[in-house]
């Protein structure tokens, strides 16, 4: 029941991923854009790039939700409803994805104003989503591509536990370093 939640909430979002902005970044300049785009073997098709700050908040928004929706399916019955508490683990992995977005955000902006010949990455057509999320806009960056690695390690002992036990995981499962961690590598 767990994997057919997440399952069904995944393709909710990809699919309204795909066919809104809820994912992509926001075009700076239009000028810029189809400047690049014309570059591209489908100038027509381009769309903005993928954002990983907002990637990496629907990916936690997913795995927490469902998590929480599967938890109270199985510990409730008729007579009884268990509401799962959300702990400081799962405060803190959505905290550290919205934190993401916002500082991608405060990033975004400062770009926005800078001047010269450098287009910014938002400006930039997609080039598929993983290569999207672990580029800026000097190309791919370690720092990005570590920051992804490390969310989908803790996602996965997320989801993992979950499975196995109908509870969603504390801090004795997802460590205050491991959180520290994931925070660094944001």
């Amino acid at each position: 029941m767990y994997i057919a939640i997440l399952f069904i909430l995944s393709a909710i979002v990809i699919i309204i991923g795909e066919k809104s902005s809820m994912l992509r970044n926001e075009i700076f300049n239009d000028a810029n854009f189809c400047k690049v785009a014309a570059t591209m073997k489908n100038p027509e098709k381009a769309r903005p790039s993928f954002s990983l700050g907002r990637s990496q908040l629907a990916f936690w928004t997913v795995i927490v939700i469902s998590s929480f929706i599967y938890v109270f399916l199985k510990c409730s019955t008729a007579q009884h409803f268990d509401v799962p508490g959300l702990n400081d683990v799962n405060l803190a992995l959505l905290g550290i994805a919205a934190g993401t977005t916002l500082v991608s955000k405060t990033i975004d902006n400062s770009q926005r104003d800078a001047k010269g010949d450098a287009i910014p990455q938002q400006d930039y057509p997609s080039k598929g989503f993983f290569i999207d999320i672990i580029s800026d806009e000097k190309g791919v960056s370690i720092h990005r591509l570590q920051n992804v690695i490390w969310t989908i390690v803790v996602g996965a002992i997320y989801i993992g536990y979950v499975a196995n036990h109908p509870q969603l995981p504390d801090s004795t499962i997802i460590t205050t370093q491991l959180l520290a961690l994931m925070g660094i590598s944001t």
